[in-house]
C-alpha cells in the first residue's frame, strides 16, 4: 500500500514544530510549541506526542507512512541513537524507543539540520542540485551535506557538524564544550551577548528600545530587528556575524566545490545581508570553486526541518515496502 501522508517533527533550541505532509510537500495541518527546554527530556517528548496527536488526528492511521523526527544533535543515523546534544538535555536519551512506545508508527530520527537539508533539496531551493551544503543559524549552528544527490552523514551519522569547526584557536567557549567553534560566533546566544555588550556603552537606540530600554534583556531577535530597522550598531554586529559565516564557508567551498550554498535557521533567514556579506567573503577569498557556487537564503523557513523530516518517514516506509521514488 502507498501511503498518502507521513508526519514530520522539528525540534529546535527554542520550538517544536509538527506537520502532517503528502507525498508533493504540501502541509496539510502544522502546529507549534515552544521546547520545554529546561524541563528534562521527558517533557520534550511529551510535547513532541502532543503536537504529533494533534496533526494525525484529520487521516485514518492506516494512510500515514511513519513519523520522522529531526533533533538538535549528533545522531548515530544506523543505530537510531542520540550520541550527543549540545543545546538540549538529549545526550543518551533513547529518543527513538521513547516515541515509539506512545505512537502507532514507525519513527526515524536524524539530525535536523539534515531533516532541513532534505526539506529544501525535495521540495526548495536545492531541488535539483545534486552538490550543496546547508547551514542553519538558530539556537545552534547546524549543517548538512548533499553529495551526489544524497545526504552525506559519514560513517555513523555523526558528520556535518559544520557549526564545530574551529574558526579561532583559544577562541571563546561552544556550549558543546570546545572553543572557538563556529557556533561561539554564530549562534543566538552569541549574538545576544554582543548585543548587550553594544547595548550597555548607550549606542543602539533602537537595539535597547526593542529590549524595553533594559539593556541586559537583549536577545538575538532584538538584534536582527534593530538591525532591520536601521539601527547601525546592531546591523554591524550581524555584519561580523556574515563575515565570520563567510570565512567559515571559505574552507567549505575550497573542500568540497558546491554548487549551491543554503544559508536557513531563523537567523539567517531573517537577515538577507547576512548572507550577502558571507558571499563576498567567499567571492575574494575562495579559490576556483567560487566560481561554480551561489551563497542563498532557504526558501522553505521554518517548514523545512518538517518537510524534510516527513520525507525521511515516506524514504523509511518505502525502502521496508521495496517502493522507489
Amino acid at each position: 500500500m502507498r501511503t498518502s501522508y507521513a508526519i514530520g517533527v522539528d525540534v529546535g533550541g527554542t520550538r517544536v514544530a509538527a506537520g502532517l505532509v503528502d507525498r508533493k510537500g504540501r502541509m496539510l495541518k502544522e502546529v507549534r510549541t515552544l521546547t520545554p527546554r529546561d524541563a528534562g527530556p521527558f517533557a520534550i517528548v511529551d510535547a513532541i506526542i502532543e503536537l504529533i496527536t494533534d496533526v494525525a488526528s484529520s487521516v485514518h492511521p492506516a494512510e500515514i507512512a511513519g513519523i520522522g523526527v529531526g533533533l538538535p544533535a549528533q545522531i548515530d543515523f544506523l543505530r537510531q541513537s542520540v550520541e550527543f546534544c549540545t543545546n538540549l538535555p538529549l545526550t543518551g536519551v533513547d529518543m527513538r524507543s521513547l516515541i515509539m512506545s506512545r505512537v502507532r508508527h514507525s519513527v526515524t530520527i536524524d539530525n535536523d539540520s539534515n531533516c532541513a537539508g532534505i526539506g529544501e533539496s525535495r521540495f526548495g531551493v536545492g531541488k535539483g542540485v545534486r552538490d550543496f551544503v546547508m547551514i542553519t543559524l538558530g539556537t545552534g549552528v547546524g549543517g548538512a551535506l548533499f553529495l551526489d544527490g544524497q545526504p552525506y552523514r559519514g560513517s555513523r551519522g555523526l558528520g556535518a557538524e559544520i557549526g564545530h569547526m574551529v574558526v579561532q584557536l583559544d577562541g571563546p567557549p561552544c556550549p558543546c564544550g570546545g572553543a572557538g567553534h563556529l557556533e561561539s560566533y554564530l549562534g543566538r546566544p552569541a549574538i545576544a551577548a554582543r548585543g548587550r555588550e553594544v547595548a550597555a556603552t548607550f549606542r543602539a537606540f533602537d537595539l535597547r528600545e526593542a529590549a524595553g530600554g533594559d539593556a541586559e534583556q537583549v536577545t538575538a531577535e532584538h538584534v536582527i530587528v534593530a538591525a532591520l530597522k536601521g539601527d547601525e550598531d546592531a546591523r554591524g554586529i550581524l555584519l561580523d556575524v556574515g563575515e565570520i559565516l563567510g570565512r567559515a564557508l571559505v574552507s567549505i567551498v575550497n573542500i568540497l566545490n558546491p554548487k549551491l550554498i543554503i544559508v536557513g535557521g531563523g537567523v539567517g533567514e531573517s537577515c538577507g545581508f547576512l548572507v550577502e556579506r558571507a558571499a563576498e567573503v567567499i567571492d575574494h577569498e575562495a579559490l576556483a570553486g567560487r566560481r561554480d557556487v551561489r551563497v542563498v537564503q532557504a526558501e522553505l523557513g521554518n517548514d523545512a526541518g518538517v518537510l524534510g523530516a516527513a520525507a525521511l518517514a515516506f524514504d523509511e516506509y518505502d525502502s521496508r515496502e521495496g517502493i522507489h521514488r
